[in-house]
């Protein structure tokens, strides 16, 4: 167990430095999970809305970090939707240095 500094640096330097080139959504929620828990923090995924019709729904997902920040994105079944929401809530990360 390295603790929060280690597992900041190694997110930093071999994802979160290449992330957008990289495209890390398949794994963005495994990733987003061990970066909140390192942070002794907890993600909820929920799906918000729901729009059109049966054979083409579009879903909106929000990824919430206790006490940190909320996200939300799109996707065409709930599993995408909540990918993506994991993926921008590593970006937001990113951006604003807590990971």
């Amino acid at each position: 167990d390295g603790g929060f500094a280690n597992a900041k640096e190694f997110v930093t330097s071999f994802i979160l430095n290449d992330l957008e080139n990289k495209q890390l959504f398949y794994d963005s929620k495994t990733i987003l999970q061990e970066v909140v828990q390192a942070a002794h923090k907890e993600v909820v995924y929920e799906i918000i809305d729901e729009t059109g019709p049966e054979h083409d729904k579009n879903f909106i997902a929000k990824a919430y970090v206790e006490g940190m920040f909320e996200v939300t994105a799109n996707g065409h079944t709930k599993k995408h939707a909540e990918q993506r929401a994991a993926y921008e809530a590593l970006v937001y990360l990113k951006k604003h240095g807590q990971a």
